[in-house]
C-alpha cells in the first residue's frame, strides 16, 4: 500500500535528506541536555551532511525542519508526512482543527 501512490520523496533526493535531518533531530537532538552535548551532535550531523555531496548542509538545514501527516489531512488528503512550508501554515492548520 505504501507504493500505491506517488511519494512526496520519490526522486527527490533534497526532501530525502531534509526529512532524514529532521528525524535525526527528534530522535537524538531532543533528547540532549548540555551546550556540549548539542555541540557534538551538530559537529556529528555537519560530518554526516558531508555524505550528502549533491547538497550543502544549509540546504538540508534550511528552516522550517518540520514535518506532520495532519497538515495533509487538514487539507482534504490522505496522510502524506510532508514538511512544513512555514510557522503560518502550521499556524493555519491548528487554528482550523481547533474551530
Amino acid at each position: 500500500m505504501l507504493l500505491a501512490e506517488a511519494s512526496p520523496y520519490a526522486r527527490n533526493p533534497l526532501a530525502m535528506a531534509r526529512l532524514w535531518y529532521h528525524e535525526c533531530n527528534r530522535v537524538y537532538a531532543d533528547r540532549l541536555i548540555t551546550p556540549e552535548d548539542v555541540a557534538k551532535y551538530n559537529e556529528f550531523m555537519g560530518n554526516a551532511m558531508k555524505e550528502f555531496s549533491d547538497f550543502k548542509p544549509d540546504m538540508i538545514m534550511a528552516e522550517p525542519v518540520v514535518y506532520t501527516s495532519f497538515i495533509s489531512v487538514a487539507k482534504g488528503h490522505e496522510p502524506a508526512y510532508v514538511n512544513v512550508k512555514d510557522m503560518d501554515e502550521l499556524s493555519q492548520v491548528l487554528h482550523e482543527k481547533m474551530e
